[in-house]
């Protein structure tokens, strides 16, 4: 799996830690609805991927270290490559499309 596709997939599990209930509603029935209503949702927002830069790229200079009798050594001087991330620009919409769902289908969330 590549690496965009494992952080929408796990930005998608976060999404799904909330807990939700309905009167008369067993298990089996949540995940019918929840497997019907994220698909809905994913279909509506599907992932909008984009790479963020974190921090930039920079070169980290040489450090001259000398000891008491004035033997000095070099160390360091290498480049840190940026660092980058990945956003999914339709995260927020389609959480609130599969959020109006749940709600659609009589299914209220529970406060903790």
């Amino acid at each position: 799996m590549t690496r965009p596709l494992l952080l929408a997939f796990l930005l998608l599990l976060a999404g799904c830690a909330e807990r939700w209930a309905k009167p008369g509603a067993d298990d089996a029935e949540f995940r019918a609805m929840q497997a019907h209503c994220d698909a809905y949702a994913h279909d509506r927002w599907p992932p909008l991927l984009r790479q963020e830069m974190l921090f930039p790229g920079h070169f980290v200079p040489p450090v001259r270290s000398c000891d008491n009798r004035g033997r000095c050594t070099w160390f360091g001087g290498w480049y840190e490559p940026p660092q980058m991330t990945v956003i999914d620009d339709n995260l927020r919409p389609r959480n609130q499309e599969r959020r109006a769902c749940y709600l659609a289908n009589g299914w209220t969330p529970v406060e903790d």
